[in-house]
């Protein structure tokens, strides 16, 4: 059994209603704001030498477009990460990291909980720009992601595609599971 449908599985059998998340974010690497990668590096302890490298490197980024095969002029970049660097990929988890510590921080644990252990906060796993949340299938708990998800658009520039989000309740009645989706 895959271990995305694990908890879902349970959930099943102990007749527990779960909502299963699984996140598509917008454009991921080419949205991410470099204010807010900063702070959160600072936030995280990484040093000021450390964080104006990072800033150094993301200045110097520039790109162009290939028009049959004949490059463009070069465009300077303001926003996001380069794709194919190296380190893009690690800095784009401790921006992603932010929002699993939101959705797991202790003021929305009565919101947001373990679909299976109550006192639990919601289990989010992150791979690279995948993410899956499972939720306590509730009104409340979908109303409190959605407006996390909003809070962590605005301050890091990560939006979610909702047309490619995968919404998968587990054990809701179909009316509810409608209610809740509508949600999003």
């Amino acid at each position: 059994m895959p271990p995305t449908c694990f908890i879902g599985a349970i959930a099943e059998a102990r007749n527990t209603p779960t909502i299963i998340l699984k996140l598509d974010f917008h454009k991921a690497f080419d949205t991410v704001q470099w204010d807010s990668l900063v702070h959160i590096l600072h936030y995280s302890g990484f040093s000021d030498k450390w964080c104006s490298w990072i800033l150094n490197l993301l200045n110097t980024g520039k790109t162009s477009v290939l028009l049959n095969g004949v490059p463009g002029r070069w465009i300077n970049c303001r926003k996001g990460l380069r794709q194919g660097d190296p380190l893009s990929p690690y800095l784009f988890i401790i921006v992603a990291d932010v929002l699993r510590r939101l959705l797991q921080h202790p003021t929305f644990a009565t919101a947001l909980r373990h679909p299976l252990i109550p006192n639990d906060p919601c289990p989010v796993l992150q791979y690279a720009d995948d993410t899956l949340i499972f939720l306590h299938c509730s009104h409340e708990a979908v109303v409190g992601t959605k407006r996390i998800l909003m809070q962590f658009e605005q301050a890091t520039g990560l939006s979610i595609n909702y047309h490619k989000t995968t919404f998968l309740p587990v054990g809701a009645p179909d009316s509810t599971a409608q209610d809740l989706a509508a949600v999003f």
